[in-house]
């Protein structure tokens, strides 16, 4: 079995496609029973936002997971499989887990240091065990996340660089208003 995320986010994908590519409740679901009905992959978690959405699988392969997600994407959001390769990013395994870690951080985030990440992934683990989409891999991996981001912000003062970020560009729309 192999743990692969997929996914595209502010760093990678233009803003109308990111608009176009969040999902609401329903559409979470929707795509996650997508994913789950493919003979290749035994779980999924999907995470989506204003700025990223993402699919966090445990598959029996990896390049047969790359390939059900992206059909899953396109079924769900009907967005061209064409235009999504070219603004979507992989990570397999150590990498995966890896990149979890810093989302859960707010390190991967538009503000550096946003807390609001680590409600929304609780939100997508939640609604993935409801559903039963959810097994020991993706649970584990999501549980620690949460912990390592929980921490990452309670020990250290990565809160306030988004905070900053976000009152300096307030008191610089203010100046160019006034």
């Amino acid at each position: 079995m192999s743990l692969v995320v997929l996914g595209l986010s502010h760093h990678t994908a233009p803003l109308p496609l990111l608009e176009t590519m969040s999902l609401d409740a329903a559409g979470r679901a929707a795509l996650a029973d997508s994913l789950t009905g493919r003979d290749n992959l035994s779980e999924a978690v999907v995470v989506s936002t204003c700025n990223r959405t993402e699919v966090y699988v445990e598959s029996q392969t990896f390049h047969g997971a790359v390939t059900d997600i992206v059909d899953a994407l396109t079924d769900v959001t009907g967005v061209a499989s064409e235009e999504l390769r070219e603004h979507l990013y992989v990570h397999y395994e150590d990498r995966a887990i890896a990149h979890a870690f810093t989302v859960a951080c707010g390190l991967d985030s538009m503000a550096v240091g946003e807390a609001q990440i680590l409600g929304q992934m609780r939100t997508a683990l939640r609604e993935g065990q409801r559903s039963g989409h959810v097994g020991p891999a993706l649970n584990s991996l999501f549980q620690q996340a949460l912990r390592v981001g929980k921490r990452a912000h309670t020990e250290t003062g990565i809160d306030s660089v988004s905070v900053s970020l976000v009152e300096a560009g307030l008191a610089r729309a203010e100046r160019e208003l006034a």
